[in-house]
């Protein structure tokens, strides 16, 4: 080997050296729940933290699926109605490789009883976006400056708005559904998949070991959803559980003996469930879970005194949303930044008006 390659090489080296060392102290510099009890991180990072914020051993159910999930589940109402304390651990068009992570980010510091899976996200796949899931998810949670590198953008645009309890965001929009009240006879639209590719029943084989290495047991389910579901999913969702060996709870079967109201329970026009949807839903599954009997009702226990704490703030919160969503009073918020800058030009232009008159 010649002089020129070898310092080559030792060039290509002390490079890769300095900027992991540079990654490494980036990451320790990182302080992801500080920023999240800011409201500086709202995106789908938002409830990874919060998760972070639990107690060790205190969340007995953990709850993951795409958004479909998060709306439609509140843990706020499971712990009024049961005393099961439980999370939500999904993201806004989740992923199955992203799953995987966040289930196993989520029992670091956990041993839940119960994991959810809400089935829509495993219809979901795409090449070029799963394969960069498969690169990118294995550096996000060994390097956190990657995983909130986008920080940068709430420093700018200032805190949001979002409150978080336990992985749920109340929403009390009204979105009537106005279609066919049976949507289950009915196509989907073209282009959604009704049958699930084997990249993601290979993530769920992933999820599944984890979870039974650590005694977790998986409850697969369908959240009422007039846009999503059909006949033909819900078979193939039954026949997936069944060959994975996991209870499955389709709750577009059972959405009259749960009370769902398709004028006043959806936020979208049935796509999903909003506050008073999520409410029948959760009590639904804290019914399921009580049957269950393997879970402890943790009401008037010291060490879970946070929960009755934020169970009043949570009914704050609700009784001020008024019919409102985030996305309702993220557009307040910014319309009337909007008008105090206005006013404020309108201001300063006129000053400058009337000072060149003098």
């Amino acid at each position: 080997m010649t002089k020129e390659k070898r310092n080559n090489i030792f060039k290509i080296i002390l490079f890769a050296a300095i900027a992991l060392a540079i990654l490494i102290a980036a990451c320790a510099m990182m302080k992801p729940k500080k920023w999240f009890d800011e409201k500086l991180i709202q995106n789908r990072n938002s409830r990874a933290i919060q998760m972070m914020e639990q107690p060790d051993n205190t969340i007995d159910i953990l709850n993951i699926g795409d958004s479909l999930s998060t709306a439609g589940f509140t843990p706020m109402e499971l712990w009024r109605k049961q005393g099961y304390t439980s999370f939500n651990i999904g993201a806004d068009g989740l992923r199955m490789a992203e799953a995987y992570y966040a289930v196993i980010e989520a029992c670091e510091k956990q041993s839940p009883k119960y994991l959810m899976i809400e089935s829509l996200y495993m219809f979901r796949y795409s090449l070029t976006q799963d394969m960069q899931m498969v690169l990118s998810q294995p550096l996000y949670h060994t390097f956190p400056f990657l995983r909130y590198h986008s920080i940068w953008r709430f420093m700018i645009d200032g805190p949001g708005v979002m409150i978080y309890h336990r992985g749920y965001t109340v929403n009390e929009n009204v979105g009537e559904y106005e279609g066919d009240p049976g949507y289950m006879d009915l196509d989907l639209e073209e282009g959604n998949r009704v049958t699930i590719p084997a990249f993601n029943s290979y993530y769920f084989d992933r999820i599944k070991d984890f979870c039974d290495k650590r005694g977790i047991k998986i409850v697969l389910y369908s959240m009422p959803s007039a846009s999503n579901y059909n006949w033909d999913r819900i078979e193939q969702v039954q026949a997936f559980a069944k060959e994975k060996g996991v209870d499955y709870v389709d709750l577009n079967q059972v959405a009259d003996q749960i009370g769902i109201d398709w004028e006043w329970d959806t936020n979208d026009g049935g796509d999903h469930m909003n506050l008073t949807g999520a409410t029948k839903v959760t009590t639904y599954f804290g019914n399921y879970f009580r049957d269950k009997g393997d879970l402890t009702d943790h009401r008037g226990d010291p060490h879970y005194s946070d929960w009755d704490e934020e169970l009043v703030e949570y009914d704050q919160l609700v009784k001020e949303m008024d019919g409102k969503s985030f996305q309702d009073i993220w557009k307040e918020k910014k319309d009337k930044e909007w008008d105090e800058k206005y006013k404020k030009n309108d201001t300063t232009q006129n000053q400058n008006k009337d000072g060149s008159n003098q």
